[in-house]
């Protein structure tokens, strides 16, 4: 069996939902899910993704070409793609 993956999209990264997606993150590598988040690139050591388990792919909070194409490749080979938030969720169906 292949291992699950999956890629957590935040768009402003408020507390809340930061706070959330690395319980999530935590949670689904404890089950052996391999797990990127595509946040802003402060966000990864203010929540320490990577100190969850997750891999962190720094996506800036914009919706230009370039920030959509980094997108893009962190959900290529990704089995689901969860976004957080109204903001992350456009971007991540662009």
């Amino acid at each position: 069996m292949t291992q699950l993956r999956t890629v957590q999209v935040l768009g402003g990264g408020s507390a809340g939902s930061s706070a959330h997606v690395r319980s999530l993150a935590a949670g689904l590598v404890a089950r052996g899910v391999r797990v990127t988040v595509c946040a802003p690139a402060e966000l990864k050591h203010l929540y320490d993704f990577p100190g969850a388990g997750a891999h962190f792919a720094a996506v800036p909070r914009r919706s230009d070409p370039a920030a959509i194409g980094a997108l893009r490749a962190a959900c290529a080979k990704a089995d689901v793609v969860h976004a957080h938030g109204l903001h992350a969720a456009v971007r991540a169906t662009l």
